[in-house]
């Protein structure tokens, strides 16, 4: 099976001198073509700071994060070998949709970093409305704004967003942690349908083992910065190697947790 991302021995250290913190500590994994690969760890361990490392938010300190074989990162520059065919859906949709625009151009925006002839292919009315409809919204609400919607419906309107541009690889950054417990199941089944109408590949991050163990195909377990365990995940479930895990496994919550970071 294709590797579809392959991370090797990143690190990422914020500040200088006595300053200096260490949020990821070469950090290696792959994730295949059609896979789900969940990262967990608690607040603060460096996961969040690995997707945006892979999405172009962030440099790496040291190491290599290869796309389909092609470095992602050259010299502290960000290569996009094709525009839109990485996406991210963040934690919480309440700030990572503009307050000022309508849900047609959020939706639409990421269209821009592509070729004219693409972004009219992509763009077009047709594309859209089946898109936002399939996503569990209608056409008629296109013209409202991100205010207008439950913390569910913006979720939604996320996700339209980053499967606009057709991606292959979508990063899942704490998706549903910010949602009410009744919707966090509507919005994870989505996901799943999505990934398979569309053979998408997902990086799952989070911090909640019952949503990881629902999710994936494989996983790591981050500490300190660290990968300190990773495997099938249905293997790690049934018999964790690190006492980190063991000790996550040993408080899993029920699949839909009250939400928090």
């Amino acid at each position: 099976m294709e590797t579809m991302l392959q991370v090797n021995g990143v690190a990422k250290r914020y500040g200088t001198g006595k300053q200096q913190v260490q949020a990821v500590k070469q950090v290696t994994f792959s994730i295949r073509r059609g896979e789900t690969f969940g990262l967990i760890g608690e607040s603060g361990c460096g996961k969040s700071t690995l997707g945006k490392i892979i999405i172009g938010l962030e440099p790496p300190t040291a190491g290599e994060v290869l796309y389909r074989g092609e470095p992602l990162w050259q010299k502290n520059r960000f290569q996009r070998q094709k525009p839109g065919d990485i996406q991210i859906v963040f934690q919480d949709p309440q700030s990572s949709l503009d307050p000022r625009m309508t849900i047609r151009d959020i939706i639409c925006e990421p269209l821009l970093a592509l070729p004219a002839h693409e972004r009219k292919e992509k763009g077009s009315e047709e594309r859209l409305h089946n898109l936002i409809k399939r996503v569990g919204l209608k056409v008629e609400q296109l013209s409202r704004y991100p205010h207008e919607f439950s913390g569910g419906q913006r979720q939604r309107i996320a996700i339209a967003r980053a499967l606009i541009t057709d991606p292959q690889f979508v990063v899942l950054d704490e998706p549903t942690s910010a949602l009410d417990v009744s919707v966090q199941a509507q919005v994870l089944n989505l996901l799943k349908e999505l990934k398979r109408e569309r053979n998408l590949t997902y990086l799952f991050i989070s911090h909640n083992m019952a949503v990881i163990r629902y999710m994936c195909d494989r996983m790591a377990v981050m500490y300190k910065g660290e990968i300190v365990e990773q495997g099938v995940t249905a293997d790690i479930f049934r018999q964790s190697a690190h006492p980190y895990t063991a000790s996550l496994l040993s408080s899993l919550p029920s699949l839909f947790q009250q939400k928090g970071g």
